[in-house]
This record gives C-alpha cells, structure tokens and sequence, in this order.
C-alpha cells in the first residue's frame, strides 16, 4: 500500500475527493476540458512526483494501479485507449486515440518544459537541414559539385546525431512508456504554434 502522503508531493494530488479540475482551477488551463478519471490516470502515470513510478517498476502493474486508483473499473472498463493509446472506430478499428495522447502531451509540457523545449528546437533544426538537404545539386565544375555532395553528406550526419539526440528526449518525456513514446513522436508535428507555446510556458 502506498501512503496518502506520497501523493501530495504531486502537485496536483490525484486521489483527492473532488473532481481535479474543481481543487485545481489551474489544472483546466493546463489540459482543457477532461474526464475526471482520464486526467487522473494521466497524473498518476506520468507526474514525476508520482509515487506509482517508483513503487511499481514494472510498466503494465503500473498502469493497471493507476487505472484503479483513478476510478476505472479494470473487469468493465475498456482501458485499451489509456494502456494502448488506441481507440475503436466506427467501424469497430482500433486507431490512435488522438485526444488522450494531445491530453498527456499538453501535461508533459507543463511539467517538463525544457525537455519540451529541447524536441522543439532540435525538430526546428532538422527541418531546417532537411530543407537545405532537399535542394538540388548544381555546380559549372566537378569540383563544385563534389563539395555540395560532401556538405550534404556533412548535413545528414548532423541530422542523424538530431535524430539520436531527439530519441532521448522522447523516452525522457514519456518516463519510459515506449508506447507513449512512439505515439508523441508520431503526434508530434513542428510548427509556429508549438513553438510559441512553449516559450509562452518558459
């Protein structure tokens, strides 16, 4: 059993009676609109703070407590979209569960702003390489154009060393969950937006 107390280290204590956005006004600007449980569960996954992270190391033990502390009902509950990320369709498909990774992603900026702003600024540089990788070569002399090969060259190793480096802060992010992990890298999308939010958050 986990004390009551370990969870008021988070700063959004997830077991407290109310609904969370009612104890924590400040919580509905982070993530918008949410289920109650949904958030819950988000909290007690993914908050540093949680005690779930150190108590139970094991990834699928801890998901399954922190449904049921959340709320969710592990016999009647269909807790494939919180342990998977995926959703039935209308046609009874499983396919990616877009709100519920834009829900923990808008949580994990908020508390881990610098990895954040880290994956923004390195996809912003890779983009940028990929632009210049794109163009074609052209050159009057074999010489000019052998040089713009190697710069390529040299441009894609440092895209490669990008992509190392963004690798890292993914698995950093998601605190382990490969499944999160490759669902935010897959989510994620560089654009003005993104980076305005992020160094509105700094």
């Amino acid at each position: 059993m986990i004390d009551d107390k370990e969870f008021t280290k988070i700063e959004f204590n997830p077991t407290v009676k109310e609904s969370l956005t009612t104890a924590y006004p400040k919580l509905k600007d982070i993530v918008g609109e949410v289920d109650d449980k949904q958030i819950r569960y988000v909290i007690l996954m993914y908050d540093v703070n949680s005690p779930l992270r150190h108590h139970y190391p094991d990834l699928s033990k801890r998901k399954e407590f922190a449904a049921d502390i959340a709320g969710y009902d592990l016999m009647l509950d269909d807790v494939t979209t919180l342990f998977e990320f995926r959703i039935k369709n209308e046609i009874d498909e499983y396919v990616p569960d877009e709100d519920l990774v834009n829900v923990i992603m808008k949580y994990l900026k908020y508390q881990n702003n610098w990895v954040w702003s880290m994956i923004i600024s390195n996809e912003q540089a890779f983009y940028e390489y990929n632009m210049r990788v794109m163009l074609p070569v052209e050159g009057a002399r074999d010489k000019d154009i052998l040089q713009a090969i190697n710069i390529k060259t040299q441009i894609m190793t440092s895209q490669d060393e990008i992509y190392q480096r963004l690798q890292k802060y993914y698995k950093d992010l998601s605190g382990g969950d490969n499944l999160l992990e490759e669902a935010i890298s897959k989510k994620k999308r560089i654009n003005p937006q993104s980076i305005a939010n992020v160094q509105a958050n700094r």
